[in-house]
């Protein structure tokens, strides 16, 4: 009985009064959870020990309507009489008060009456004996017609022994008893007692009696704030805290909204008026966009009612203006309200919220936490909001508004755009994810139902994972799909042909149409400053061999004008490979480590796996092997290969060519062992890739297997009648291994033909073709040839082709027999090789410093492309080559034999002149260079 004690005086006072023959009334009222229930109960404990006959009774919403059913339960107490028994039983049957009560017409008056004073009678039989106490629980909900029987008492009681003690909620909507109320408290006896909720003093001394007043203090504060000093919140609260950490702060939301606490909370919303439960599990719903006039929408109720149930719950602690006081308290309510009213009501505040202009973020939260199914109206409304989390960077936000979006779509042709916007949305976080949309936007495609511009995103991801036959079918039918006005989509339309030209040129042979449709004029402004328009004009004018400025700028403008996102990413892309193109790599490379920066910080490793690759390919156009091997490899980490699809041989053919110039062919070796699909040769990459392992072949010493991806190369780009002069040199590569077969007049041709049809601007085509020309020609010609190559190389940023040329034309100055020129430069090419990493040509440079020049002044440059006469590997035949080459890797004789086929006996011969050609007397003696000349038995 915390500060409960000036209202038990007041009990005992007036039951001292009723024992001396003064009745009275005691109506207590006060909030749910305060204790009402337990003070009458306590006072009719006391009452009894006195002697008083004690009739009590509870009202319910349940048995509201029930007549006389209060009266039936007070009067049980003096049913034992034989005399009252029948003629009450009578009286209270149902049937019999309907009409004398609640139709109260004049001919039943007397019925009424003759009620009245036989259970006047029964009462005032006991107050000769003893004094009668009756208590009415919960009056608020008793029947009307005991109502009408107790104010009929009330009248009559003030001289007798008799006490009225009835309870009520505090701020209960009375309407239905305004007049019972009215009527009772006219009477001069009866007296109102209040019980507030507790302060916090009270609070501390309640959990003072269990917890000792140093616990009490340091909880009564927290305990107060959440509780609002309820009574009944204040003891469940104090029980979870006791079962769950006892000792420590207050549990968690979670953990109160489980326990005894959130128990308490529905318990006390249950006891009041069915519309204050309404508006508290409308207020749950709602959250932190609760307010009385939105709670009125939702429940279709006039506000006045909302406010007045709003001051009861905040009477009650639960509330605190229109939000609970304590989030443990929202979430145990939450828990108890219907999914399907959860999810009406948040439906109809997105919607009240969407009607009043709401900004649409908060719409789109209320639908998102409603779930689906969502009206068609909210199609929109996510649709953008997932633009706005894209923006953001939060990828899952906007995933889950475009499922929803999706879910609530009824046209199926907006389904098909939004599942096309889901698959590229997952793209950038698995590259794989979108697998499992491409069965509807099929199906959508087979009934026509895709637009141009989304049947094209279809289009790149099914060839991004070698879906060729597909990707034929959709370019077939391509015309007949559905066309768009809207100028961005415009743009992808004229952006999808220069992409297949650049990615898929035999696709973009097969079907000229598409190339068409990219190539028509464009007369709106709108369209010509979309960026997958501007991208498709920049790669265009790099396939049409344009360079120079106006490529890098117009380039730069589009990177620097767009946001990177799901539309502007193949743009992107696109302009990074024509910069590549057109020779501008120290442009690209900037850019492009910027874009690295920018994926991570979206928290897109697909994206970020798609720049590193490009990052690698312009590393190692720059003849930055470490950079290449390096990105290559963070590209194949962020997206394993499976993931990659068959666009993934783009950075496994960079780090392929990277690992075998850096002279690491041991770990070439396990990339090329990996298995190729035969759809990669239909791309761009499978041509690097053909390049690529043709090196490495190259590299071993495997010079038919390396002629045969060469030629299967240039066949391949000769079909689609596409020549990449800058990225794809391959009549060089070709050149390169005619010259190690000793066929230098083939050799020569190649190289002339590359020089004929590679225009003037593309410095490193022109630097490399002249190196090769000049390894290809007469001894006597080759310094000319290098030192122009070399300044060809200059103007550009490859520092590999450069040091291989520098290299060449120390050999050939040695050749020519001027030795200081040959040191100069060959110092030269060493510090570009060191640079590059490349250690298979830092070691031929290396031989030519070490020594004295003197020894190889001889015919220049040999017919392979790096070695002259004075080369002493020159000396050496084939067979001897592959000897010592094996040898110098610590091979035993017998070993070497079984490798190449040949006798034990062979092996030594082998050796011995090899020995005498390099004037030296054992294997570990062997120079270095002859690594590189590792072959088969082929």
């Amino acid at each position: 009985m915390v500060e409960r004690e000036h209202n038990v005086r007041i009990m005992d006072s007036a039951f001292q009064d009723c024992v001396e023959g003064r009745g009275g009334i005691l109506v207590i009222s006060g909030p749910t959870g305060t204790g009402k229930t337990t003070l009458l109960h306590t006072f009719a404990e006391r009452c009894l020990e006195a002697d008083a006959l004690v009739m009590c009774a509870t009202g319910s919403l349940v048995e509201q309507a029930l007549p006389f059913g209060v009266l039936d339960q007070l009067f049980q107490s003096v049913s034992q009489y034989a005399e009252y028994n029948e003629r009450v039983v009578e009286l209270l049957d149902v049937g019999a008060v309907t009409g004398s009560l609640v139709k109260e017409s004049a001919d039943r008056a007397e019925e009424v009456a003759e009620l009245c004073r036989t259970l006047s009678a029964a009462v005032l039989r006991e107050i000769s004996n003893r004094p009668v106490v009756l208590i009415v629980d919960d009056v608020h909900y008793a029947d009307e017609s005991s109502l009408r029987a107790l104010l009929f008492l009330a009248r009559r009681m003030k001289f007798t022994r008799v006490l009225l003690v009835l309870a009520e909620q505090d701020h209960h909507p009375h309407r239905e008893h305004s007049v019972f109320r009215a009527e009772l408290f006219r009477q001069p006896h009866c007296r109102r007692l209040r019980l507030p909720t507790l302060t916090v003093h009270g609070v501390r001394q309640l959990l003072g009696e269990e917890l000792g007043a140093e616990q009490a203090q340091a909880l009564a504060p927290d305990l107060h704030a959440a509780t609002g000093g309820n009574p009944l919140l204040v003891h469940a609260l104090r029980e979870d805290w006791m079962r769950i950490r006892p000792g420590t702060p207050l549990p968690s939301d979670d953990q109160l909204g489980c326990g005894a606490f959130g128990e308490a909370v529905v318990d006390c919303l249950h006891r009041g008026h069915p519309l204050a439960l309404q508006v508290a599990n409308t207020a749950a719903v709602l959250g932190e966009s609760s307010s009385p006039e939105l709670i009125s929408a939702m429940l279709d109720t006039d506000v006045e009612g909302v406010r007045h149930c709003i001051g009861t719950l905040n009477s009650t602690g639960l509330l605190t203006g229109w939000r609970f006081s304590h989030h443990a308290a929202e979430l145990a309510v939450l828990k108890q309200v219907e999914p399907d009213t959860r999810r009406r009501i948040r439906i109809r505040m997105a919607a009240r919220l969407h009607e009043d202009g709401a900004p649409r973020q908060a719409v789109a939260q209320s639908l998102i936490t409603a779930g689906g199914p969502l009206p068609a109206w909210s199609v929109e409304v996510l649709r953008r909001t997932a633009e706005d989390e894209l923006s953001l960077g939060r990828i899952d936000a906007a995933r889950q508004c475009l499922e929803l979006a999706h879910g609530a779509s009824q046209d199926i042709r907006e389904q098909g755009a939004l599942t096309t916007l889901l698959a590229v949305l997952e793209w950038r976080s698995d590259p794989s994810a979108p697998l499992r949309r491409f069965p509807m936007l099929r199906e959508s495609l087979r009934h026509g139902l895709l637009s141009q511009s989304d049947a094209a995103i279809f289009l790149r991801l099914l060839l991004r994972h070698g879906g060729m036959a597909e990707a034929e079918e959709i370019l077939a039918r391509f015309g007949d799909l559905t066309s768009s006005d809207d100028p961005a989509e415009l743009g992808e339309i004229r952006f999808l042909g220069r992409w297949l030209e650049g990615s898929h040129p035999r696709l973009a042979r097969r079907f000229p149409a598409i190339g068409l449709i990219s190539a028509e004029p464009v007369n709106s402004m709108s369209v010509s400053v979309s960026p997958h328009y501007q991208a498709a004009e920049v790669l265009a004018a790099a396939l049409a061999d344009e360079c120079g400025d106006t490529i890098a700028n117009r380039a730069e403008q589009l990177l620097e004008s767009c946001p990177l996102n799901d539309s502007t990413l193949e743009p992107f892309i696109v302009v990074l490979c024509a910069l590549i193109h057109a020779d501008r790599t120290d442009t690209a490379a900037s850019w492009c480590d910027v874009l690295v920066e920018r994926s991570a910080t979206f928290g897109a490793p697909t994206w970020r796996a798609v720049f590193c690759a490009k990052r690698a390919e312009i590393a190692l156009c720059q003849g930055d092997l470490s950079l290449a091997r390096e990105r290559a490899r963070e590209a194949l980490q962020h997206m394993p290969q499976e993931q990659w699809g068959i666009s993934g041989y783009a950075p496994l053919a960079v780090l392929l060519r990277a690992t075998t110039e850096m002279g690491r062919l041991d770990e070439a070796a396990r990339l090329v062992r990996q298995p190729m699909p035969q759809s990669v040769l239909e791309t761009r990459a499978g041509l690097h890739y053909l390049q690529a392992r043709g090196h490495y072949y190259l590299a071993r010493g495997w010079l038919h297997t390396a002629l045969n991806d060469f030629q299967l190369c240039g066949e391949l780009m000769s079909e689609w009648g596409v020549d990449l002069h800058n990225l794809l040199c391959w009549r060089l590569d070709l050149a390169r291994v005619y010259l190690q077969l000793g066929q230098a007049d083939r050799a020569r041709a190649l190289a002339q033909e590359h020089l004929g049809q590679t225009p003037a601007p593309y410095t490193r085509a022109w630097g490399m073709g002249l190196g090769v020309l000049a390894a290809a020609g007469e001894p006597v010609d080759r310094p000319a040839l290098l030192t122009r190559a070399a300044e060809e190389l200059r103007a550009s940023d490859d520092q590999l082709e450069r040091a291989r040329v520098l290299a060449d034309l120390a050999y050939a100055y040695t050749g020519a027999r001027d030795i200081e020129r040959a040191r100069r430069t060959g110092e030269q090419a060493l510090d570009l090789a060191l640079r590059c990493q490349a250690e298979p040509l830092v070691r031929r440079a290396s031989l030519l410093l070490e020594r004295d020049l003197a020894e190889f002044l001889g015919d220049g440059i040999p017919a392979d492309g790096g070695q002259g006469d004075s080369d002493p590997l020159a000396a050496l035949s084939d067979s001897e080559r592959r000897v010592a080459a094996l040898a110098s890797q610590g091979n035993s004789n017998r070993q070497i034999a079984r490798r190449l086929f040949i006798t034990v006996s062979t092996v030594e011969q082998h050796l011995t002149s090899t020995y005498r050609k390099l004037k030296v007397n054992r294997r570990a003696e062997l120079p270095s260079g002859l690594e590189n000349f590792v072959v088969d038995s082929a």
